[in-house]
């Protein structure tokens, strides 16, 4: 009886600690990832939480097309060392690149920020958004919870 309990008790601890966030480390992101966006359980949420009919029904209605429209999309993240980030987005066919920089902050998550050059005139800015590592994918930490946004590694 008490082997059962231990091998019981043993199995629930490896289980939660199997999915709970690790601290980010270089080596662990280095390499390309691909953001993955459940978008219907994301609009099925928000139409949850509507404030009113008829914001669900605006919601649930326009939850079909954007899916369709998601399908077609691909954005990559390449991790490089040395903190830089190349965003590659992929659109009915048109390919557009943007670079970042990405850095693990003192918490052990990754962040990434954004770096536009429009005209020389380059604008930083940080997103608040952490990434965690949980079971191998980087999960943004708004959406942990529910796991509708989140990173998987493709190579």
């Amino acid at each position: 009886m008490k082997l059962r309990s231990l091998t019981l008790l043993s199995l629930i601890l490896l289980l939660g600690y199997s999915t709970q966030a690790q601290k980010v480390q270089e080596k662990d992101i280095l390499g390309t990832w691909k953001l993955v966006i459940d978008i219907e359980e994301e609009l099925d949420n928000e139409a949850d939480e509507a404030d009113t009919m008829l914001e669900e029904i605006i919601i649930k209605s326009v939850s079909g097309l954007v899916s369709g429209i998601m399908e077609n999309i691909d954005i990559y993240f390449e991790f490089k060392k040395g903190g830089r980030v190349n965003v590659t987005v992929d659109a009915y066919d048109e390919v557009e690149e943007e670079k970042g920089t990405w850095y693990i902050n003192k918490r052990g998550y990754l962040v990434i920020e954004d770096i536009d050059n429009d005209d020389n005139n380059i604008h930083i800015s940080a997103d608040d958004d952490e990434w965690k590592l949980i079971d191998g994918l980087l999960i943004s930490d708004d959406h942990e919870d529910d796991r509708n946004v989140y990173m998987t590694k493709v190579d």
